[in-house]
Order: structure tokens, then C-alpha cells, then sequence
């Protein structure tokens, strides 16, 4: 399962959502989830300070709040949930 999400300026803070609805069985819940950042081009020593708080949990769907980054950086996010 992979989720595509259209760039974002550092300046900007957006909630990213990660849908699992096609892999989850019928009747299976997530019960935590956690969040990587790692970079694909360019330099960040810290990728992970780009994800702000926790992810949050609403039914098959997983949030992480995404802000600042460095410019000409490509990150790659990975939500991974737990049942």
C-alpha cells in the first residue's frame, strides 16, 4: 500500500492521511500507529523533526501533521499501523 501526496512548501504545515481501508480484513481495528520521515534527495541530518505530534487514529485512517522541512529535500513519509 502506498499513498502519493503532492509537494509541500516549508512554510507550510498540512495534515497528511494515510488511508488502510484495502488492507485492513473486515472488523480489524488499528490500535497505534507511528511515523518515519526519511530523506530520498537532498540534505536533512533530522528528517524526523518535520512530523508535529502524534498520529492520530480515526477509524482506518491515520493523520501525521507535517511542518517546515528544508528547501530542495524530498522526504519520504511511512505510516505504519498496528491491529
Amino acid at each position: 500500500m502506498a499513498n502519493s501526496f503532492s509537494y509541500k512548501l516549508t512554510t507550510e504545515n498540512e495534515l497528511f492521511t494515510f488511508d488502510f481501508t484495502n488492507v485492513l480484513k473486515t472488523g480489524e481495528l488499528i490500535s497505534s500507529a507511528s511515523c518515519t520521515a526519511i530523506v530520498m534527495s537532498g540534505t536533512d541530518s533530522n528528517p524526523t523533526a518535520i512530523l508535529f505530534g502524534a498520529p492520530v487514529i480515526s477509524g482506518a485512517q491515520v493523520s501525521q501533521r507535517i511542518y517546515n522541512g528544508i528547501s530542495e529535500v524530498t522526504y519520504r513519509i511511512e505510516m505504519t499501523a498496528t491491529t
